[in-house]
């Protein structure tokens, strides 16, 4: 086991603890009082904590494909096209999306918006396709193994 190694499965097992802090809290920690529905007291910082991992993730993923693509040019075709393809993804989930807004009775809040609703469609449509992209290369890949 190399020393990187060791680092990352430590970092890996203090942001689970963290993490299973905050769930635990969540979980546990009691309801907002007066509140109409169950409301977990610790909601917030449970989502802000996810919200926070989200960041970080996307944030070293980008700086670490910007350094791939410093230090190995020739390999930076397959990722434009990657991006590009992720892109043309965006593209029709945004083109599928509907931005009418809804009637939903007993609800004001500030959500129901064509903005909104445009954005939360087009995150609902690109996974269903991009999921449907999972689902097509497995099978691809083991039929192609069954024929060979």
């Amino acid at each position: 086991m190399t020393k990187l190694t060791k680092i990352l499965n430590i970092v890996l097992y203090v942001l689970l603890a963290i993490t299973l802090v905050f769930a635990g809290l969540f979980y546990f920690g009691g309801d907002e009082v007066g509140a109409a529905l169950h409301t977990p007291i610790y909601s917030d910082s449970f989502l802000n904590w996810g919200k926070l991992l989200v960041v970080v993730t996307a944030g070293v993923t980008v700086v670490f494909e910007v350094l791939n693509l410093i230090f190995h040019a020739r390999s930076a075709v397959r990722t434009f096209i990657s991006i590009g393809a992720l892109l043309v993804v965006a593209f029709i989930a945004y083109g599928m999306s509907d931005s009418t807004p809804m009637e939903i009775i007993g609800y004001n809040g500030p959500d129901n918006v064509p903005s909104m609703l445009s954005m939360a469609g087009t995150m609902l449509y690109g996974t269903y396709i991009l999921f449907g992209v999972v689902v097509v290369a497995i099978l691809y890949t083991e039929l192609s193994r069954m024929f060979k």
